[in-house]
């Protein structure tokens, strides 16, 4: 593994070239195989008819780089403008992936990578990535170069301080006395102290800063061999990271859903960043995020627009109790969720996550029928086989996935369970559309048999996700919440994985005009940047728990987190950004394009079936086709299909012998195909050997 230094400056024309050449010459002379790099050249001269860069010639004269010049300039621009209004002048677009491409190229040649930034960390390459937010996504520490007059002291810090604001390390701060002007002697250690970065010096005047004469001024002038060992802790920590996280990893924590005998004598991936539908490792391997990092994220990692809310709302308050006061972002949001969810529902109560969201929404309806009928008898849920709502026990109470619920039967609530709609394997042995939807029936018969003896029923509209994408038929969803009016039960639509334009629609009840009673929400909220979920129900609901004081009305329930200020604020921006970028209409365009895809999937001799809503895909291997016969669960045939696609560059997690891909709203045409490629290779190489 390699390691890269990004070098960036207070200003312009600081001499960022003149610092970043005679480096890379010095780490040359060290027996450091170096590469250099400028993505972006603005300012560039015309020499016989062609564009060409002066400090791109500079940098490869002073690394001895053989390098092609396409790699190490990317971009070159005539205007002397940021990179973002030259490109603009131009009519041209800067695309961030070629220049990551090519600087990941150049890794793979080199020890180390000395890359040259256009002015400063706040400098715009395009509307929405600065030349700091390239450093992040390289992954290389910021080298500051900072002129040493007067002011430099703030231009320094505010330069460190952006660096922290973009994540970017910073990896040291050299001074550049790049005009032949008297300067006050710059306060080394207050700077280093304020920064948490080291000061290597500073580089006196030189009128022609060139060749040797240039890399010995700069020996002299700096503490080299202090540089040299960041260097080398750099190039040996990146080296040493992945066995240094894997071996804590296995020493300290235990993972969700995981066999960890088995997690302890396997290769574990360490992710450290994300960009779009990218995650990188520790060691700089990429992969697609198939699995939306748990079906959260929607507009892809690191979205500017997001990490600026929370950016903007941590600089006010990041978090304050939500009992006995209130915040804005939480008001806000509520509004909005009021304005968006099915007409009706119009309270919201404030959780954590999906669990704890439906373990609101249980107690809510208990707690409901007490206040109505004192006398209720009333103890009991309905819910669907193979049901998943959560790991908290009211939500485990209410699930129906025995592998994950069973141990704990003794200590659940009363729920019994009606067949899942699971077309492909129909309990009632029928088919759609000729069935009629007879399964929706058993929830009449259900609710008959014990009639006035259940709270409420709670069910996953349209696909049960964790059942392995079990895509209800259309009418089913309607059909059950009609019976349950009938009936005067409840109705709790769990939203969680489905909800915020999953299945096509804002919410997946929609599809079908459905206003349930409580509505339960969380992943996809913040757009997968924190935690926050939220249980809302209709003013009858809400209504019951009102009363005077001694009467004891109040629902008890809240957390230490609830409304959290940094979570309501971001869901804020990242419903905004559905809205505004059209998310809902670009996942029923893309849902065409990717059922096109999954077409090829049913030739695979071991695929059964193929469930999609969405941009929700579930493809479910069997031993046989012709008889449906399932792998055992001892094969570990989807387990086996998951790792061959993470060697291929792709993250997706199966659920038993369901492989699921469950994509960011956010991901293009082009990643969707790609991603089906590595499934689709996977699920052949896998299948045929077993």
């Amino acid at each position: 593994m390699n390691t890269g230094i990004f070098v960036t400056g207070v200003d312009t024309e600081i001499g960022k070239t003149t610092i970043a050449g005679a480096l890379a010459a010095i780490l040359n002379d060290e027996g450091y195989d170096v590469g250099v790099m400028k993505p972006v050249q603005s300012g560039a001269v015309s020499l016989d008819g062609k564009l060409v860069s002066e400090d791109t010639r500079f940098l490869k004269k002073m690394s001895k780089s053989r390098d092609p010049a396409e790699l190490v300039n990317p971009y070159l621009f005539k205007a002397p403008l940021s990179p973002y209004h030259a490109a603009k002048k131009e009519n041209a677009k800067i695309d961030i992936d070629r220049i990551l491409e090519a600087y990941h190229n150049l890794q793979k040649l080199h020890d180390i990578m000395i890359v040259e930034g256009a002015g400063g960390l706040m400098v715009p390459l395009t509307d929405e990535v600065f030349i700091g937010d390239l450093a992040r996504m390289m992954g290389a520490p910021a080298l500051v170069v900072a002129h040493p007059y007067l002011g430099c002291i703030n231009h320094t810090l505010m330069t460190t301080m952006a660096a922290d604001m973009l994540g970017v390390e910073t990896f040291g701060i050299v001074f550049n006395q790049c005009m032949a002007k008297k300067y006050p002697e710059p306060d080394f250690e207050l700077l280093s102290q304020k920064s948490q970065a080291p000061v290597f010096g500073l580089v006196e005047y030189m009128e022609k800063p060139e060749g040797k004469t240039l890399v010995n001024h700069v020996r002299s002038s700096l503490d080299i061999p202090r540089f040299l060992q960041c260097v080398k802790e750099a190039i040996k920590g990146a080296r040493g990271r992945q066995k240094s996280y894997e071996q804590r990893d296995k020493k300290y924590i235990w993972h969700p859903f995981t066999q960890m005998k088995d997690w302890i004598e396997s290769h574990v991936t360490i992710i450290e960043s994300g960009r779009g539908l990218t995650l990188k490792d520790v060691t700089g391997a990429e992969y697609l995020d198939g699995h939306s990092s748990y079906w959260c994220n929607v507009h892809g990692h690191s979205n500017h627009r997001l990490n600026n809310a929370v950016k903007k709302q941590l600089n006010k308050i990041s978090h304050s109790t939500f009992l006995g006061l209130s915040n804005a972002p939480a008001v806000d949001l509520a509004e909005k969720l009021v304005e968006i969810t099915p007409e009706g529902l119009c309270k919201v109560f404030y959780s954590d996550d999906g669990s704890t969201a439906v373990e609101a929404a249980v107690k809510m309806s208990y707690q409901y029928w007490r206040h109505m009928e004192p006398d209720t008898k009333r103890d009991r849920f309905l819910a669907v086989s193979n049901a998943y709502h959560g790991d908290t026990i009211g939500a485990v109470s209410v699930g129906g996935i025995d592998v994950y619920h069973s141990t704990f039967k003794d200590i659940l609530f009363k729920t019994e369970f009606v067949p899942a709609p699971y077309c492909y394997r129909c309990p009632m042995d029928k088919m759609y559309p000729e069935c009629s939807i007879a399964c929706a029936d058993l929830v009449d018969s259900a609710l008959t048999t014990n009639r006035g003896l259940f709270a409420a029923m709670i069910i996953e509209p349209l696909v049960q996700c964790p059942a392995g994408i079990i895509t209800a038929p259309h009418g089913y969803l309607k059909k059950a919440r009609d019976i349950c009016q009938d009936h005067n039960v409840l109705f709790i639509a769990d939203e969680v994985a489905v909800g915020f334009g999953r299945t096509g629609r804002m919410f997946a009840c929609e599809h079908e005009s459905v206003t349930p009673d409580i509505m339960t929400m969380s992943k996809s909220i913040t757009g997968g940047l924190l935690p926050l979920a939220a249980t809302m129900t209709t003013s009858k609901m809400f209504d019951a728990f009102i009363g005077d004081y001694e009467e004891m009305k109040t629902f008890f329930h809240g957390h230490t987190y609830t409304a959290n200020q940094l979570a309501c604020a971001t869901a804020l921006e990242n419903i905004s950004m559905i809205k505004e970028n059209g998310v809902i209409e670009q996942i029923q365009e893309k849902s065409a394009e990717l059922a096109d895809m999954l077409v090829r999937f049913a030739d695979l001799d071991h695929v059964g079936d193929i469930r999609q809503r969405g941009l929700i895909v579930g493809i479910e291997m069997v031993r046989d086709k012709s008889t449906r016969e399932p792998y055992d669960w001892s094969e570990r045939v989807g387990v086996k299909t998951s790792m061959e696609a993470k060697r291929r560059g792709l993250i997706v997690r199966p659920l038993g012998n369901v492989m699921v891909l469950f994509p960011a709203p956010a991901s293009s045409i082009s990643q969707l195909g790609e991603m089906t490629d590595i499934l689709y290779d996977s699920i052949l190489k896998i299948t045929s050997q077993e």
